[in-house]
Parts: C-alpha cells; sequence; structure tokens
C-alpha cells in the first residue's frame, strides 16, 4: 500500500536534521531534477479525473509507466527508477488519484483510480506499456491489466500481493503496529504517526524530529485524508475481483526480502497464479525501490529488455 520516498535525502541534502521548510526545499529539488533529465510536468482534465504526471516524452523506445502506493507522490516514489530508465526509455509517472496533484470528482475507490490511468493511457496514444506498480499501485496495476490487457507489453509488480492477503495478516500486522484498523497505519493524522509509518515501511527506518515529521506530514500526507482512508479500508473487498486473474504478458515480482507489510508467500503466490518471474531483493523491505535502488533497477532492465 505505501511505497515511502527517499526520506534520508532530506538531511543527506541538507546537511541537517532540523531546518524550517526543509521538505518543501527538499522537494524542490527533486522537481528540479525531473527537469534537469528533460522531464516536463503536467495537468490533464479526464473525464471526472484531475491527472498529474511526468513525462520525458521521449520518442520511438519502450514505454515505462511507474505507479506508486500510499504515501507521497509520484515523482517522490520514483526518483531514482526515473533517472536511471530516462535515456532509454519514454517514463511516465502519474500521481494517483487523491495523493500529490491529481484528484477526482469520482468515488475513491479502486475502480476509479483504474479508470483514471486507463484514461490517461489512451490520452497520451500510447500502444505498448511496461506497467509497474508497488503495493496500492500494484492493485491499480492489476486492473489495469484487467480491462486493457492489449495496451500492456508486461507487467511489474512490487511488494503487491493482489488476492494473495488474508484478514488474519492484516490482523497480525495491525496488531504488531498497534493501531486497530489499517487505514490508522497508512494515513498518519500527527507527527507521532509519521514516525509509526516510518518505522514500517522500510527495514532500517531513519529518525526525525518531530518538526521535520509534521513538515512531511503537511506537505506530503494530509492531502485528501477522507478519500486516501476510504479507499485503503475497502481494499480487503477489492481483492476478490482478482481470484480469477489470468494474464497473458510477461509478468515480474519483485518483492523486499523483509517486507513487514505483505510477506514473501504473498508474493509466492502471487507468482505461482500469474506464472510470474519472483525476483526477491535482500535487504530491503516495503520500500523497495528506494532502499535497494540499484539491484532494484538492474533486475527491473534484464526483465524489460528480455521482453523488448
Amino acid at each position: 500500500m505505501i511505497k515511502f520516498w527517499g526520506i534520508l535525502s532530506l538531511v543527506l541534502l541538507f546537511g541537517i536534521t532540523s531546518c524550517k521548510n526543509i521538505v518543501r526545499k527538499f522537494d524542490q529539488q527533486v522537481h528540479k531534477s525531473y527537469q534537469r533529465n528533460n522531464f516536463v510536468s503536467q495537468s490533464v482534465e479526464l473525464g471526472e479525473h484531475q491527472v498529474f504526471y511526468y513525462d520525458n516524452k521521449r520518442e520511438n523506445v519502450p514505454v515505462m509507466l511507474f505507479l506508486q502506493g500510499f504515501g507521497g507522490d509520484g515523482k517522490i516514489s520514483w526518483q531514482k527508477q526515473a533517472l536511471a530508465f530516462e535515456e532509454d526509455y519514454r517514463v511516465i509517472i502519474p500521481d494517483i488519484l487523491w495523493f500529490g496533484n491529481s484528484t477526482s470528482k469520482a468515488h475513491p475507490e479502486l475502480t476509479s483510480q483504474i479508470d483514471a490511468i486507463n484514461q490517461l493511457i489512451e490520452f497520451l496514444k500510447i500502444d505498448q506499456i511496461h506497467l509497474v506498480g508497488i503495493s496500492y499501485g500494484g492493485f491499480i496495476s492489476l486492473g489495469v491489466e484487467q480491462e486493457n490487457e492489449t495496451k500492456l507489453a508486461s507487467l511489474i509488480i512490487v511488494d503487491s500481493p493482489g488476492v494473495h492477503f488474508s484478514d488474519d495478516e492484516l490482523k497480525i500486522f495491525t496488531d504488531k503496529i498497534g493501531v486497530e484498523k489499517i487505514s490508522d497505519a497508512f494515513v498518519p493524522q500527527n507527527s507521532d504517526e509519521v514516525k509509526r509509518m516510518l518505522s514500517f515501511a522500510s527495514l532500517k527506518p531513519h529518525i526525525f524530529t518531530k518538526d521535520i515529521r509534521e513538515q512531511i506530514l503537511g506537505f506530503y500526507l494530509s492531502k485528501n485524508p477522507e478519500e486516501q482512508i476510504e479507499m485503503i479500508s475497502n481494499l480487503p473487498k477489492n481483492r476478490v475481483q482478482f481470484e480469477d486473474l489470468k494474464i497473458d504478458k510477461p509478468v515480474l515480482i519483485l518483492w523486499g526480502e523483509d517486507d513487514e507489510v505483505f510477506l514473501i508467500d504473498d508474493a509466492k503466490q502471487l507468482q505461482e497464479q500469474l506464472n510470474a518471474e519472483l525476483v526477491i531483493i535482500p535487504k530491503a523491505g516495503h520500500s523497495l525501490p528506494v532502499e535497494q535502488p540499484k539491484d532494484f533497477n538492474r533486475a527491473l532492465r534484464s526483465f524489460i529488455e528480455k521482453v523488448e
């Protein structure tokens, strides 16, 4: 559900642990890094949806589209992938609905997210896409594949189990981190809850002052909380749509060996269902693309090159 961003960069970038507006400054630096690498950003109205996205608009190359999970926005979630793949691929990174700068008049649910991405694909007039989705973005990706299979060249699912997670698993997870509901874990309301989120999002969470955590909450995590709560609360009901899912396209599953949110057993069951290739990457939790970007990017590039 959550693909948290490289929060350690806040400290590495500025060399300090507390600073007024440090999160805003960090976000500006990330945006500039996209601009320096030939990305443009724009917002487009697609029916009920307003979708914001980055696109390097490279021509005559394979297309990769990356979908984030809960927390942050698209550019933060996939920065290390955008810069690694932009020379050889067209890279498109939207904010999913009700995160970042994307929103919608539609009901906040998985089907609305799927519809927004399908409409974005049609708007961009792309024939074949390598679709990459992490956590909640993985559920969106599976739904896009169900409805728009002919547009996909391949599917890459990251730390996202499809139908293969149980109510008992969720109960064990929420008990472990000390919350009553799954939404309490993924939609923080104060700096202490941001700290809790950081503690399970990565294998080696980084400790930040209350001031910085409040900035993170205000800048990235406080938009549209009611919609986010509804989406995450309904996720157990959404999984039923993937029970009979069969995919006739190459599928890669990438998983952090120490993911606390979704278990490796879930990954193996999804692998069997989708006849997929599974790569488990050590020394990583639920934020795999940020925690081990070199290994992640190497596995992703190898897979796509085989498909192409």
